[in-house]
């Protein structure tokens, strides 16, 4: 960033810093033609006095020429870090949600109806029908996507759910790519005949193979499209400012989702942006200051080399927060560490400067007194004057500055607050998602409507436990039980101590039997449990059903593996210094509103403890965030707390109420 550093043109973008310079300028002017006054009028007197002065005003001269170059160089970092977390939460939120899709892709293709299905060239419309039906309940729990395709070998349509789809056969080179086998899965996002009239689709593609043993014979391939402009709006829509644009740049460096594509159209080529640093884009009106971030990748993932981008106005990227200071917390934690040491030493120099100016001063005034020189008075009382104003243009701009880096503190943790939040409530979607689905496994619920089992039947539900499980490995354990609570099957190796165990009817488990409805689920609170080796989890739960009755048959109770999973999102919401170092004596907290502690970082916090904070951090409406200055445990912390709002269908149609919020602390 050292040219943007050096250059003057950011001066005049920010209003106040350049109201600074401008007011020092003057000042030094002044002070140079009240000196040369004094040198005309009084020489006999002025010569020494007026030098030790000359020596005082070049120190200010010094320490505004400091005082400049570091109000402009922390208002670029703070717009750089502003910039710079915004547009790593727009591809990292993103990658994380489409890493699960490469799970999701890769599962579906060993859904035994849809190798039924494939295995037959000539199905029946009533065959299509039923396989159009599962796939539409696979859309309803996965909203995520728009479109199913199933397609055999040589590119023509089995099956597909979207009716406006005219698409009948393919030659799209994703087919014989995804045929090939060489990757589990197959990433595309590009113009395809398989979806025609759009501009683009993401598509998870995966071959269909008669079984799971290698070399088995290939039925066709599945193809998963996402939901992308979609997905992208909601996303904008939790980071856009007045002004600004956000997009999502491929490897190109071209546009391939945009905040507002009236401004920037889908397909610009972005050129003179500098990765990873604040950059300027256009000219005149049309300038923008930029900040684009790869990806930081999610469990190894790194999807296609995507870029989130954030441009700020050039215009207006330095007015915000310049209200700051008048009624802040600044002056009261001036000195903490967020203020770089240079800004400190300059307050510190200006003081001593201005301390070496008054005793010049009051000397100037003795030796005047003692030769008569009356008409040198005026000129001394000016030149001090003028000192203490300088002084106070120095105080007023390192704590107006004080103030601006300590709302863009604020700013921050309310925003990791918030990315932890959000980060929760995409995660636990899916696992409302999956234990919807895999009830309508139909091994599941062939097996489970016998009234006695033989011990390879009951091998087979723990072997399709164990694969899903192999997939989805953010749960320690997959259950079926029956319809006496009884637990009939284990995905867990360590966990066969379960079987012909029965679970409590309280927890959920009883009122999980007694759903009906293919989209309803039953969460457990928040508590140690000896599905978790009783520590504290949710535990996710619907019933199996008989595909004709619909009468409960049993259910399926998934664990999820939360004290590593929470840990993981709190650790990465946690505020960073420019190295990316978490900074310290910073921690996370996953709560309930009483306070109850979910997940935290740090280790002075546990599962089950409770947290107290004054103030209404607790009770925030449902999807807003705020931040606050507090004492906790004998230390300030800037804290930031957002409070869950739901993702799509979860906790956002009635389906489940379990209000977490997350809270952000930074020390100052």
């Amino acid at each position: 960033m050292s040219n943007v550093l050096s250059d003057k043109q950011f001066l005049r973008e920010m209003p106040f810093v350049n109201t600074c310079n401008e007011t020092l300028l003057a000042l030094g002017e002044w002070w140079r033609k009240v000196a040369l006054i004094g040198k005309i009028s009084s020489l006999d007197v002025a010569a020494t006095i007026l030098d030790d002065m000359d020596l005082a005003r070049n120190g200010f001269q010094t320490l505004q020429k400091e005082l400049i170059d570091n109000l402009v160089r922390e208002n670029l970092r703070k717009l750089d870090q502003e910039l710079g977390a915004r547009a790593q939460f727009a591809i990292d939120i993103l990658i994380r949600n489409l890493f699960e899709r490469t799970a999701d892709v890769g599962f579906l293709a060993t859904d035994e109806d849809i190798r039924e299905f494939l295995r037959h060239p000539e199905a029946s419309p009533e065959a299509t029908e039923a396989i159009v039906e599962r796939l539409r309940e696979y859309t309803l729990k996965y909203s995520v996507y728009d479109e199913i395709l199933l397609l055999d070998p040589q590119g023509h349509v089995r099956a597909h759910l979207d009716p406006a789809n005219p698409v009948v056969h393919s030659r799209d080179p994703l087919i014989s790519e995804t045929l090939r086998g060489e990757a589990p899965y197959v990433e595309t996002f590009r113009p395809t005949d398989l979806l025609p009239g759009r501009r683009a689709g993401l598509i998870y593609s995966a071959p269909v193979t008669d079984s799971d043993q290698p070399g088995a014979r290939v039925l066709g391939l599945l193809c998963l499209s996402f939901r992308f402009d979609d997905e992208m709006a909601g996303i904008f829509a939790n980071l856009v400012r007045p002004g600004e644009l956000v997009a999502i740049l491929d490897r190109n460096d071209r546009v391939i989702a945009s905040s507002d594509e009236r401004r920037l159209p889908i397909g610009t080529s972005i050129t003179g942006a500098r990765d990873g640093q604040l950059s300027r884009l256009g000219h005149g009106s049309d300038a923008y200051l930029a900040r684009n971030c790869q990806t930081k990748g999610y469990q190894g993932y790194m999807g296609l080399s995507w870029k989130g981008q954030v441009m700020a106005p050039m215009e207006s990227a330095f007015r915000t927060g310049e209200q700051g200071g008048e009624g802040s917390d600044a002056g009261t934690h001036q000195e903490g560490e967020f203020i770089s040491l240079e800004l400190r030493n300059i307050r510190k120099n200006a003081a001593r400067v201005t301390d070496d100016l008054s005793l010049i001063v009051l000397n100037g005034q003795i030796v005047a007194a003692k030769r008569d020189a009356h008409e040198f008075m005026p000129v001394l009382s000016e030149i001090r004057v003028i000192g203490n104003r300088t002084r106070q243009v120095f105080d007023n701009s390192i704590t107006r500055l004080y103030a601006t880096v300590l709302e863009s503190l604020m700013n921050e943790v309310q925003f990791q607050a918030f990315l932890a939040v959000d980060i929760m409530d995409r995660n636990l979607y899916e696992r409302a998602n999956d234990v919807r689905w895999w009830a309508l496994t139909s091994r599941f619920r062939e097996i489970l409507d016998l009234t006695t089992r033989t011990e390879d039947q009951r091998q087979t539900l723990t072997e399709i436990l164990a694969y899903i499980n192999s997939l989805y490995t953010v749960y320690t354990n997959l259950i079926l039980f029956d319809a006496n609570r009884v637990i009939v099957a284990v995905s867990s190796p360590e966990e066969q101590h379960l079987l012909g165990t029965i679970l409590p009817a309280e927890g959920g488990f009883s009122e999980a039997l007694g759903i009906r409805d293919s989209q309803r689920y039953v969460v457990s609170p928040f508590n140690s449990t000896h599905l978790y080796k009783d520590r504290p989890t949710y535990i996710y739960m619907t019933s199996v059903r008989s595909p004709k009755s619909g009468r409960a048959l049993g259910g399926i109770a998934i664990a999820f593996d939360s004290e590593p999973q929470f840990a993981a999102m709190l650790e990465d919401a946690l505020p960073r210094d420019d190295a990316g170092h978490i900074i310290e004596g910073s921690f996370a907290v996953f709560a309930d509103r009483q306070g109850n502690v979910i997940s935290a970082t740090g280790g002075d916090l546990r599962p089950g403890d409770r947290i107290d904070l004054e103030g209404d951090l607790l009770s925030l409406e449902n999807g807003t965030r705020r931040s606050a200055l507090i004492e906790y445990r004998g230390r300030n912390y800037a804290v930031g707390a957002a409070v869950s709002q739901g993702y799509r269908e979860y906790k956002t149609t009635n389906d489940y109420d379990n209000d977490v919020v997350a809270l952000v602390f930074m020390s100052v």
